[in-house]
């Protein structure tokens, strides 16, 4: 079992990636959910978001980008 210690510094990274999900531009965040938590591949985001799958691999890792370096601190 963690600390609670452990389990606050949890809580406040989950907030922080939160905070960092949503300051992404739109269709960074869409792409970036679609396929890291919803698991979906280029080509089904593609025919939902209606852009080429290029569009949507380069938003992917534009906003893995993003995140990482907001995310940074929580390493």
């Amino acid at each position: 079992a963690d600390s609670p210690e452990r389990t606050a510094e949890l809580d406040a990274g989950m907030v922080a990636l939160g905070k960092a999900v949503a300051g992404l531009r739109d269709e960074l965040r869409v792409c970036w959910v679609l396929r890291e938590l919803e698991g979906l591949g280029y080509t089904d985001i593609a025919h939902i978001t209606g852009a080429s799958e290029d569009a949507v691999r380069g938003r992917i890792h534009r906003a893995r980008v993003q995140l990482a370096e907001v995310m940074r601190p929580w390493r």
